[in-house]
């Protein structure tokens, strides 16, 4: 745990830093490797649908990966029953289920609804991974499905730049939803890179702002610009050239205790330890 600990302090400390010039910059990049590479396109006859399911997919591989002790191959395991777990055929298989009734009822509606992605991912974490989950989300949608009800930890509004910074730098795992005309689209974030030049807290676009994902369309890296568009009331949402889309809906999951706590703990930690050691030589 405490190697844990030191290991997010030196993240933390390359993350946040100010420029040569003294503007802030927020710069937090994850592992590519570690994620998920399923392509939408190839789960059979619903996949061009499928992108809410495949990029929690996706992310489920990262939990794994980062927190094998945690998440083992619970969350995808050998779905496909063919004694070989965690292989591409297996994420298919957790997609298909992901994508049905008991989850994300993605292919009775041809579309994952915002609500249904929520509700339907964390359902699926505590069936096969009970109890050792935390959660957060930022929802513009309004929630109507009383069957489906706003968990507590959903907070209605415009998602927010820091809440994405944030949560990938104390390692969670967070999905984005894009919303654009009559269209939408997930994706698995996974980097987040911005320079405050005028320290306003507001993205402008010449800021060389930028999110990093995996697509579910194509299930490799991709790259976006984003910046900040007033919509009025004190508020702002994040706008990108993805299809000239907009951030409505942000969610993430991390082990308990989260990884952000670890580093308290770590540093408290470490503290004790070495007001142990002046005790000791005085």
């Amino acid at each position: 745990m405490l190697l844990t600990s030191i290991t997010l302090l030196i993240v933390v400390v390359l993350c946040s830093a100010l420029s040569a010039q003294g503007y802030p910059v927020y710069n937090v990049q994850k592992e590519a490797q570690l994620y998920g590479n399923l392509k939408q396109g190839d789960i059979p006859v619903w996949g061009n649908v499928a992108c809410g399911p495949t990029a929690a997919i996706n992310s489920f591989v990262y939990l794994q990966n980062k927190y094998p002790t945690v998440y083992d191959s619970k969350l995808i395991g050998d779905a496909d029953n063919d004694g070989i777990p965690n292989t591409y055929q297996d994420l298919i298989a957790v997609a298909n289920t992901l994508g049905g009734p008991n989850y994300m009822n993605t292919i009775a509606m041809n579309t994952t609804w915002h609500d249904d992605f929520i509700w339907g991912k964390r359902a699926y974490i505590e069936q096969v991974a009970p109890n050792v989950t935390t959660y957060a989300a930022q929802d513009f949608w309004n929630w109507n499905n009383p069957q489906r009800p706003k968990p507590a930890w959903v907070q209605q509004g415009y998602p927010t730049w820091d809440f994405l910074y944030n949560e990938l730098l104390n390692c969670q795992d967070v999905e984005i939803l894009l919303t654009w005309g009559d269209g939408g689209h997930y994706l698995t974030l996974t980097s987040f890179h911005w320079s405050d030049l005028d320290w306003d807290g507001i993205i402008d676009q010449n800021e060389n702002a930028w999110i990093d994902y995996i697509d579910p369309c194509t299930g490799a890296w991709g790259q976006t610009n984003i910046w900040h568009s007033f919509v009025g009331g004190g508020q702002w949402k994040i706008e990108t050239n993805y299809y000239s889309s907009w951030i409505s809906m942000a969610v993430k999951e991390s082990p308990v205790p989260e990884p952000g706590s670890l580093l308290v703990l770590g540093s408290g930690l470490a503290s004790l330890l070495g007001l142990f050691r002046k005790t000791r030589r005085a």
